[in-house]
């Protein structure tokens, strides 16, 4: 199976600031990537390359095997979801109008009267919110509520990837645990690639398939969970391993 994503001695700066250093990942189809590290060491850069809201200064990023810097932005960001902390929701639209907004921007009649109703709802009730809120307004809503129609937006044209960029940071613990609930059964049940990023260790051992510790610009360690805190590779790595010695991971 070829990788979904693949940085290549990815270079990236900001200023005279290196953010990025010599920075080379393989993420297979299907995987549940968490990256973790201290601010600053590249992580929400790393997801910023790979739908080409920013271009590298050296290097490749390969997103289902093409160049993200060569392809058509458009084109490359309808089969990517995005989601972010503050989940960016438009307050002037419904969440129903939200959750269609990308796959509107095509024009296709399957996101249209009736038909938009119905996806949006299935949408809504696949990350466990109820259709009756499609009317609603963002500034109605709850924050893990507004979490949520931020997921099921990013899901609405049905990518194959979905980018994650510290989206359950802003909740409280309860609702922090049913969303990281929510978007495991999402993973499971659509087998879709996710790239997570997280500063919480133990997020990050419960929901990777496979955990990235950055550190500085560059892969420190890649691991499934249980190797992780099994064998650290690093210094850094180690500290966060014996922060969540009681915890068990996802795999």
């Amino acid at each position: 199976m070829n990788p979904a994503i693949e940085f290549h001695r990815v270079q990236k700066s900001f200023g005279s600031q290196p953010v990025l250093r010599d920075f080379s990942l393989s993420v297979e189809q299907g995987a549940f990537l968490t990256v973790i590290g201290r601010s600053g060491c590249g992580k929400t850069t790393a997801l910023r390359l790979v739908n080409a809201l920013i271009a590298p200064d050296g290097g490749r990023v390969l997103v289902k095997g093409r160049d993200a810097a060569q392809a058509d932005p458009a084109a490359l960001r309808r089969g990517i979801g995005y989601t972010i902390q503050n989940v960016g929701l438009f307050p002037h639209m419904t969440v129903e109008k939200n959750i269609a907004y990308v796959p509107a921007l095509s024009k296709s009649p399957l996101w249209k009267g009736e038909e938009r109703r119905r996806r949006a709802a299935e949408l809504l009730e696949s990350v466990g919110l109820e259709p009756a809120l499609a009317g609603r307004y963002p500034r109605e809503l709850s924050g893990g509520q507004r979490q949520r129609v931020g997921i099921a937006r990013a899901l609405a044209a049905q990518p194959d990837i979905l980018l994650m960029d510290e989206p359950f940071g802003a909740v409280d613990e309860i609702t922090r645990r049913q969303l990281q609930d929510e978007i495991l059964r999402i993973h499971q049940e659509r087998g879709i690639t996710i790239l997570f990023v997280t500063h919480d260790i133990e997020e990050a051992l419960r929901l990777g398939t496979q955990v990235l510790v950055m550190e500085e610009g560059r892969a420190a360690q890649l691991d499934a969970p249980s190797a992780l805190m099994a064998r650290p590779a690093t210094p850094f790595a180690a500290q966060l391993v014996r922060r969540s010695r009681d915890f068990s991971p996802r795999r």
